[in-house]
């Protein structure tokens, strides 16, 4: 394997993001020729200019007009159509060729004959992306010399590698777009409760498959209104499906009768345990019911989850417990209820590990972190709070999140 082949396997391993991985490969390309461009073709026929480059940097003006343009019909029309009818996918043009091709008349493949020329092009060479037996992308490379036919070899070899790299980076955004889509199609409005504010936040994560697991949930009952914040376990499609039984199971329990959160949290396990429906989650899963003095009581169990944040008299706190076993583990384990009154003025968050967990930082580190983060917005409106906790501890997270918001106004 040729050490350029080598780096293009490594960029294609580390970058799953298609526009990302054409253009680092357009940056290695440039010790193969004077200049290099890369394009993304996508269906039905629009073709996306993502990276040109020479020696003295990214390119402003090349070849056919403003490096990261969109144009459509272009797959029909110009060298582009040639490519495609080219044994191989790939097109290699001499100056006469170009010349001649430029001379030929009006038509876009003289413009782009033309424009190669102009920048002192002796021979042109157009690489297809091929997945699937389909063209989804193309690499221009322009020299004032000549390509060795060792090159050449070389370059075909690296469109092999480059071509499956992208069709596998757009299976995996399709997966992610239909995982997300089943998620937040299952993640609910939230409902208007007199003396109460809520928000919520779902967020996919940054990149790959991280999402399906997450949820959050707040519906009414006879009993109280029932809040939950969930995330079982997988990070795909598989892991929306297990987590969409999961909050409907629990809907269901949580109105058929006023029972405390232990007591549903029990059923949930056991007929998740009758039902064969495998995989772990953790929760929480409390009941808010009004008190005197403008207070509420909220009763809630956490199944393995991380603690809620609470904000009293403009401090924030973790509200730790002891907490019980996570879901799927042991459909007889023990389940715990615990009581916390919510002040006028005060506010709950509950949230998944996806807002606070980073790899190589200690959990406590980040945890005392969205502490900090929470109380320096204590009395911002809970919406606000969502938005500034997804700006900070949220951003770049590798799984998803979701946040449940949930605050008792002072009195006015």
């Amino acid at each position: 394997m040729s050490e350029l082949l080598t780096e293009v396997v490594r960029l294609s391993a580390a970058t799953p993001d298609p526009d990302a991985l054409l253009d680092g490969v357009a940056r290695l390309l440039l010790g193969r020729a004077d200049w290099v461009l890369a394009d993304r073709l996508d269906d039905p026929d629009l073709v996306t200019r993502v990276a040109g480059y020479d020696a003295h940097g990214p390119m402003t003006v090349a070849y056919s007009g403003e490096v990261i343009t969109r144009r459509s019909a272009a797959r029909t029309i110009g060298l582009l159509s040639v490519l495609r009818a080219t044994p191989g996918r790939m097109l290699r043009l001499d100056r006469a060729t170009l010349e001649a091709a430029a001379a030929a008349g009006p038509s876009h493949a003289a413009v782009q004959a033309a424009a190669a020329l102009e920048l002192g092009v002796r021979e042109l060479l157009l690489v297809g992306l091929v997945a699937r037996d389909a063209l989804v992308g193309v690499l221009t490379l322009g020299t004032s010399t000549a390509f060795p036919d060792g090159t050449v070899a070389e370059l075909a070899d690296v469109a092999l590698q480059v071509g499956l790299a992208l069709d596998a980076a757009r299976l995996l955004a399709v997966q992610r777009a239909v995982a997300t889509a089943m998620q937040t199609s299952l993640l609910p409005a939230l409902p208007a409760v007199p003396g109460l504010r809520l928000a919520a936040r779902y967020s996919p994560a940054a990149a790959g498959l991280d999402v399906g697991g997450d949820w959050f949930d707040a519906f009414p009952t006879p009993a109280g209104l029932v809040v939950v914040i969930g995330d079982a376990s997988g990070h795909d499609v598989s892991a929306a499906a297990r987590m969409a039984d999961l909050r409907n199971i629990l809907r269901a329990y949580a109105v058929d009768r006023p029972e405390p959160p232990s007591a549903l949290v029990t059923r949930l396990e056991r007929t998740v345990d009758i039902l064969g429906l495998e995989g772990t989650a953790t929760c929480v899963v409390g009941r808010l019911q009004v008190s005197d003095g403008g207070a509420w009581d909220l009763t809630w169990t956490s199944a393995g989850h991380l603690p809620p944040v609470l904000i009293h008299e403009g401090r924030a706190t973790l509200v730790t417990t002891s907490p019980d076993l996570m879901l799927g583990v042991d459909p007889g384990a023990e389940r715990t209820d615990h009581l916390l009154r919510l002040q006028p003025g005060d506010l709950l968050l509950l949230f998944t590990d996806g807002l606070v967990e980073v790899r190589g930082v200690p959990l406590a580190e980040r945890l005392e972190l969205l502490r900090r983060t929470v109380e320096e917005h204590a009395g911002n409106h809970p919406d606000q709070l969502a938005d500034a906790l997804l700006a900070t501890t949220g951003t770049g997270a590798a799984d998803d999140v979701a946040m449940l918001v949930v605050e008792v106004p002072a009195a006015a």
